[in-house]
């Protein structure tokens, strides 16, 4: 249930959320890092990530909501700090 809640919250920000990733801030990050279960304590480094991978996460033309998603939780699986914190 939860991972379609982050899925429609992405879709229904999907542009908000892509320009906050290429900042590595925003009201919009934070909801999805809440959403994703990254702990209130390492959203710096769930902003961090998400602005040095924007380009693989955000491809122009071929993003979507659903998978940017599914690369997110990819993405958080496989860093060391936010792999460990995840609540997921």
């Amino acid at each position: 249930m939860s991972e379609q809640k982050t899925t429609m919250f992405a879709s229904l920000n999907f542009d908000a959320l892509s320009a906050e990733m290429a900042q590595g801030k925003g009201e919009h990050l934070t909801s999805l890092a809440t959403l994703m279960g990254v702990p209130a304590d390492r959203h710096a480094e769930f902003f961090a990530m998400t602005q040095e991978r924007y380009t693989s996460l955000v491809q122009a033309g071929e993003a979507s909501p659903v998978a940017l998603v599914k690369s997110l939780n990819d993405a958080i699986a496989g860093h060391p700090v936010l792999a460990q914190a995840s609540v997921r």
